[in-house]
């Protein structure tokens, strides 16, 4: 059995897309949040294929050396974690299934994992902004900066609305031929404030923890099984 990598978090991170106009609203009071500050995000999922649109939560909170989603749809979350050092771990979680796999820096090397921290924290690669992203126009939207950036990542259209101040996305869309995915910020605050909160050290520790090198070991067991089923239904759903 063969497990690969394909994260939501990873997947918007790759490239995204292209809406018509800015035709949202920013959360209030973002001028207070800088990237000094840990934040706990709650972003608007939308899914456009044709058929009636998918909408769902997807939340995302970021500290020094964690940085956290969970998944309002699939009911599945991932925490990056970076050491000293500078290694990253990953764990995905399932939350009705109460596992968490771990993936360790050997494994995410072997995996041909190369999200950097940067992309970690901001969603995509602060780095594409100004080369492969165009910056389009800059505006203040109350007394908070936003950027407009367009262009090709990875050969899809991408369009981002940047927020300077916070290294964050006001809104990453991605294009493919039979599909769009948006994600919009709906809410950003102290990660106290947000209603949803990260998953607790006690929680994780009632779940079943399962290391990525001991599944090639574990093959006849259901709840492996099942996890692989659940990768492979949210592969085919994002690519």
């Amino acid at each position: 059995m063969k497990f690969f990598l394909t994260s939501s978090l990873i997947f918007l991170l790759s490239a995204c897309a292209i809406p018509a106009k800015n035709t949202y609203t920013l959360p209030e009071n973002l001028s207070a949040i800088t990237t000094t500050n840990p934040l706990a995000c709650r972003f608007e999922k939308q899914l456009i294929n044709g058929q009636k649109p998918q909408s769902t939560n997807w939340y995302f909170w970021r500290d020094t050396q964690r940085t956290e989603t969970r998944d309002e749809l699939s009911n599945q979350g991932e925490i990056w974690e970076r050491n000293k050092a500078g290694q990253l771990f990953y764990t995905r979680i399932f939350y009705k299934e109460r596992v968490a796999l771990e993936f360790v820096p050997g494994d995410l090397t072997a995996m041909g994992n190369t999200v950097s921290w940067q992309q970690l924290g901001s969603l995509i690669d602060p780095a594409t902004l100004g080369k492969e992203l165009v910056l389009q126009k800059k505006e203040s939207i109350n007394q908070v900066a936003v950027e407009y950036y367009s262009g090709t990542l990875n050969g899809v259209l991408t369009e981002v609305d940047w927020l300077p101040a916070m290294q964050l996305p006001a809104r990453l869309t991605k294009k493919l031929p039979e599909k769009t995915l948006m994600v919009t910020l709906s809410e950003c605050t102290q990660v106290s404030k947000l209603a949803v909160q990260p998953v607790t050290k006690s929680e994780l520790d009632n779940f079943r923890h399962i290391d990525y090198t001991d599944l090639g070991d574990m093959e006849s067991d259901p709840m492996v099984q099942h996890i692989e089923q659940l990768i492979g239904e949210n592969h085919h759903q994002n690519h």
